[in-house]
């Protein structure tokens, strides 16, 4: 019980301190800094390749690829400094309107906002994941603030992970079915193949070899008893010879 307290309460307290940089900054410098990241990037993308044309004789490039790196670069940080400072402009205007109090309060509210959606998202993540969701049933099946996180992220995204399974094994089966997945099994099984009857070869003539070598040995040691036999009979019959 102390252990998901504790959890609750780190997520509230993350939440709130970095909901104050919303309050210190206020909600309209807190929008356009978002409008300036995600705008920047939407621009930037899109003009990266002429803005990295108008650079490259000044920083005398050639590689197409590292005049439209550059250029994105470029774009991107010229965009966000043009939203950001324009949100700074807008945020001076509004406290000289005397709303800046408002102005600060809703940023903290924006602030703290962002920050749970950020926690909510990877929440329903991880419980999409199998796994997780066990240790968070049984770890987390007291905390106030874990199931709020899960409803809110399964707003936010939408993960159908029956489809997701589905889409990944048809994946997997025409992976199966590709003609060169197919020569590439056989070829394995033929040198399997080849690789077991070879084997089999050397055994069999190992165990021929030495079945050999022991008819051998047994045939020696027949001749030597035989011969053996014949001296014993030799001298038996030479026995009447003397006593006469």
């Amino acid at each position: 019980m102390q252990g998901f307290a504790v959890f609750d309460l780190i997520i509230i307290s993350i939440t709130l301190i970095l909901g104050l940089k919303g309050l210190f900054r206020g909600l309209i410098k807190e929008v356009f800094g978002i409008i300036g990241i995600i705008g920047a990037i939407f621009v930037a993308s899109r003009i990266s390749k002429e803005t990295g044309e108008l650079l490259a004789p000044v920083l005398v490039l050639e590689n197409e690829a590292t005049i439209k790196l550059i250029g994105f670069v470029v774009a991107l940080v010229g965009v966000w400094i043009i939203v950001y400072s324009a949100g700074i402009v807008v945020s001076k205007i509004f406290s000289a309107s005397g709303l800046g109090v408002i102005d600060r309060f809703f940023g903290f509210i924006f602030g703290a906002t962002k920050i749970f959606l950020i926690f909510s998202v990877i929440a329903y993540a991880l419980y999409q994941v199998e796994s997780f969701r066990k240790v968070i049933n049984e770890k987390f099946a007291t905390s106030a603030v874990m199931p709020h996180l899960i409803s809110v992220g399964s707003h936010i995204i939408k993960l159908d992970t029956d489809s997701l399974a589905n889409s990944f094994n048809k994946a997997i089966d025409t992976v199966k079915e590709s003609p060169i997945v197919k020569d590439a099994t056989s070829n394995i099984q033929e040198n399997v193949n080849s690789t077991v009857n070879g084997a089999q070869e050397v055994i069999q003539e190992e165990i021929i070899k030495q079945v050999e070598e022991k008819i051998e040995e047994s045939t020696n040691m027949s001749s030597e008893e035989i011969d053996a036999m014949k001296e014993k009979l030799k001298n038996i019959a030479n026995k009447p010879e003397e006593n006469q």
